[in-house]
């Protein structure tokens, strides 16, 4: 269904996207009810895997990675300033996988987690907590000179820089390990010694992770970080994982997606149709939020040129549901009214099936950037405080990586959101592994 909006009004803030979103980013469980057409690659096409599914895209694809600090989401650097997605998870593992990098970025790194971990704690404890503290907060040595680990009284945190593919690999969380085939399971926190974290962070690097590219379909089950595979461990179930990460086919810079695939949500709606629809919010909607979250979510409304949906569509064998947005001028993703925004957003989701590691909750969302006003602003003289004197500054454009390109028309976007719609599907190794086919042995691989 196609609706219209009077042509007068717009978004004035970046709280469009977010207020919107928010009220369906929900990803949950339920059982498999439709079937999607059996897929065809397109020609020129490439798949990449994300948690326990594939999705395709023109080549060449470009994959967000993080920066070279601790906490750092996954964005497209430079080329999109504020196109960035949280860090995955899997099981109890916050996982970050770093642009190429150098020894001397882990050694940074490195120092910044000494402080992190083992210093900044301590700061307000008196002589006595900290000499306590001190007993469970210690650099471990693992051995390798391009690694690192340090653990604290409930805590641990790991990294190394692969040389496989020159990033480097951040893993962090609670000393209370999941198992792991390790003996860990029911240890107390405080009970944890530093052999037990050298025995973590040899079968972390052994048999748990791997490096990967993007595009290396994996061969074994487990679950994709855009950089690696967690290997599902043999006589395990698939662990808990979410993985999101922004990506784009270089034959269309402007169309970025947003890609999450995770395990159902445990208290999840059970039928698509209970997700809310945001191109439907009633004034019982809008003054649930308050103050200026409703007034800005009634101005985006406003300014929405047409919708479409929300339509029932069948996505990796499981029903799913698509919605699609344009925008009068600078819509979405408008930072605060002056800034690039989108042209038009879409979006599809699925719940997904509990214990179905081949049914994952899947949102798939794209945004059509606009690129930076030209001509670009002329420098600016301003006063530099830590200098004492006034500069002149270069204007810094926010998406510089499509500068004076704009998106194709919204039903070109539409048609070409459906294709890559059409293309998730579970990773091979994984659907066998639901299936009941032997799966590849999980030790680890040169």
């Amino acid at each position: 269904m196609m609706t219209k909006a009077p042509s007068y009004l717009r978004p004035t803030a970046r709280w469009a996207l977010t207020t919107l979103m928010l009220i369906s980013m929900t990803a949950c469980g339920q059982s498999n009810a439709n079937k999607a057409a059996p897929y065809a690659k397109q020609s020129g096409w490439s798949s990449v895997c994300l948690g326990t599914a594939l999705v395709d895209l023109p080549e060449k694809i470009e994959v967000a990675d993080s920066g070279m600090e601790h906490n750092s989401g996954y964005g497209f650097d430079h080329k999109f300033l504020g196109a960035a997605s949280a860090r995955p998870w899997v099981a109890n593992l916050q996982i970050q996988e770093t642009a190429p990098a150098t020894f001397k970025n882990l050694q940074s790194i490195k120092g910044i987690a000494n402080f992190r971990n083992i210093i900044e704690p301590t700061l307000n404890l008196s002589p006595e907590e900290r000499e306590r503290y001190k007993q469970y907060a210690r650099e471990v040595i693992v051995g390798e000179t391009n690694a690192y680990a340090f653990r604290t009284y409930g805590s641990y945190d790991i990294g190394y820089l692969d040389l496989k593919d020159q990033r480097i690999r951040l893993f962090d969380g609670g000393m209370r390990m999941n198992d792991w085939g390790l003996g860990f399971a029911g240890k107390p926190k405080e009970d944890y010694t530093d052999a037990d974290l050298q025995a973590f962070y040899k079968h972390l690097r052994t048999n748990l992770y791997r490096a990967r590219a993007p595009e290396e379909l994996p061969t074994e089950p487990g679950v994709c970080t855009p950089f690696g595979l967690f290997r599902q461990q043999a006589g395990e179930p698939m662990p808990r994982f979410d993985v999101e990460v922004p990506l784009r086919s270089l034959k269309y810079p402007s169309l970025v997606f947003f890609v999450r695939v995770k395990t159902p949500d445990d208290n999840a709606p059970k039928d698509i149709k209970d997700l809310p629809d945001p191109n439907h919010v009633s004034m019982d909607d809008i003054k649930s939020l308050k103050g200026m979250e409703g007034i800005l979510l009634l101005a985006n409304l406003m300014g929405i040129k047409q919708t479409v949906g929300p339509e029932p569509v069948a996505i990796a064998g499981q029903p799913g549901r698509l919605l699609a947005r344009e925008y009068h001028h600078d819509g979405g993703l408008d930072p605060n009214g002056g800034g690039p925004g989108a042209a038009y957003e879409m979006q599809a989701d699925v719940l997904g099936v509990q214990g179905r590691p081949d049914m994952p909750a899947m949102t798939i969302r794209m945004a059509a950037m606009l690129p930076d006003k030209e001509p670009y602003p002329k420098p600016t003289r301003q006063w530099n405080p830590s200098k004492q004197r006034f500069e002149m500054v270069p204007f810094k454009p926010a998406r510089p990586g499509i500068r004076g390109i704009q998106p194709p028309p919204f039903d070109q976007g539409l048609a070409y959101f459906r294709l890559v719609l059409s293309s998730l599907r579970p990773a091979d190794a994984v659907a066998a592994s639901v299936a009941g086919v032997p799966a590849p042995s999980t030790a680890a691989k040169p």
